[in-house]
């Protein structure tokens, strides 16, 4: 089974966060760990998430993870130097759709698709997407 090509081209991303393979990512066979990979992908969300504003520390509006799918794509190794880079897939009524690719220099070692709820801190319940989140969202939509 071919895993295709989509999200593995650094064009295909609007936004990018630093990242690096630490030793302790690594396995008993010397390459990354399959864990790994959701915190490099977790890293990159919560730095897009600061950067638009859809987290503050003492925010009401806060995002929580519905799915989170992951392809792995390349065996990675230790040292390296990473770049996840993100975009937005979808924006639905109260949920929104991320793209994420976790390169190696040009290389896309893994791509990942996580689906995030708007959450209302208080209430504990999903809130809608109001028009400001809808269009911060739509200035990072995928092409």
């Amino acid at each position: 089974m071919s895993l295709g090509t989509e999200g593995t081209r650094p064009e295909d991303y609007r936004y990018w966060a630093d990242e690096r393979v630490r030793f302790y990512d690594l396995d008993l066979m010397g390459h990354v760990n399959n864990v790994a990979y959701t915190i490099y992908a977790e890293s990159g969300r919560a730095a897009f998430l600061r950067h638009i504003g859809f987290w503050t520390e003492t925010g009401r509006r806060q995002n929580v993870i519905a799915r989170l799918e992951i392809d792995y794509r390349q065996e990675l190794k230790y040292p390296n130097e990473l770049r996840v880079g993100l975009n937005v897939q979808r924006i639905g009524g109260s949920s929104f759709t991320l793209g994420i690719g976790i390169f190696a220099g040009a290389v896309c070692v893994a791509t990942a698709r996580a689906t995030l709820v708007r959450f209302d801190a208080e209430t504990r319940k999903a809130i809608a997407l109001n028009d400001e989140d809808r269009s911060i969202l739509a200035s990072y939509l995928a092409s």
